[in-house]
């Protein structure tokens, strides 16, 4: 591994090029090549502290994110949006960087949010965790016993709006953001999306999809099936 860093592939973005120019913020460029590549850029060493380039990529990230979704969306958390950056950043340097320490690992991820929950700052959060599922696979498919597996877990409890797709979560809390009609329909739609079963049993959020579905069951019959069982 050279000290220049490494990467991750995600799926690609659909995002267009951010206006961020050269950014001289470590975490600054992670976020602009996630956004744009679809490739996550870390490095072996700690992640500075310089986030000011950081929260100008992460605004353009909020823009493009309203422009792509078209819901009446929260208003933007910029401590919230920065913690889950550098979480993200930390999520994805142990990923790959396979030598650091389960104690490191734990601290970092237990670093709390600055924010309270509500919309604005699960949605916030959402810009980068976003990609949680897929980063969760990676390190699931290189050790399923991995202790970062079991972090990443319960992050993903902690963030459902960010985690569907990640199987066999319990207890999951949506009181932070279900009363967001755009939160509810983005929670939805990822749903159907990603066909999560275990996402199913919360009352407003199978009241949505059984309208979306309708007399259309085929499109998503693994769903339809558990959804209308008892209808």
């Amino acid at each position: 591994m050279s000290a220049a860093g490494v990467s991750i592939r995600f799926p690609a973005p659909v995002s267009p090029e951010l206006t961020t120019t050269n950014p001289d913020s470590e975490l600054a460029l992670f976020l602009k090549c996630l956004a744009e590549e679809g490739r996550a850029v870390v490095s072996p060493q700690p992640l500075a502290d310089d986030v000011d380039r950081a929260l100008s990529v992460l605004r353009q990230m909020d823009t493009l994110a309203r422009d792509e979704f078209v819901l009446d969306l929260p208003e933007f958390s910029a401590a919230a949006a920065v913690w889950a950056a550098r979480l993200f950043y930390n999520l994805c340097q142990f990923t790959v960087c396979r030598d650091i320490g389960e104690e490191h690992i734990v601290a970092a991820c237990r670093v709390p949010c600055p924010s309270s929950r509500g919309p604005e700052t699960d949605w916030s959060v959402d810009l980068v965790l976003r990609h949680l599922p897929q980063l969760f696979q990676l390190a699931r498919h290189l050790s399923n016993a991995d202790p970062l597996v079991h972090q990443m877990r319960k992050i993903a409890t902690t963030w459902p709006l960010s985690s569907v797709g990640i199987a066999d979560l319990e207890n999951l809390q949506l009181d932070s953001f279900i009363g967001h009609s755009g939160l509810r329909r983005l929670y939805a739609d990822r749903i159907i999306l990603d066909g999560d079963t275990c996402r199913l049993g919360h009352a407003r959020v199978d009241e949505m999809l059984r309208g979306d579905f309708g007399l259309h069951r085929e499109l998503a019959p693994t769903l339809a099936a558990k959804l209308f069982a008892t209808t």
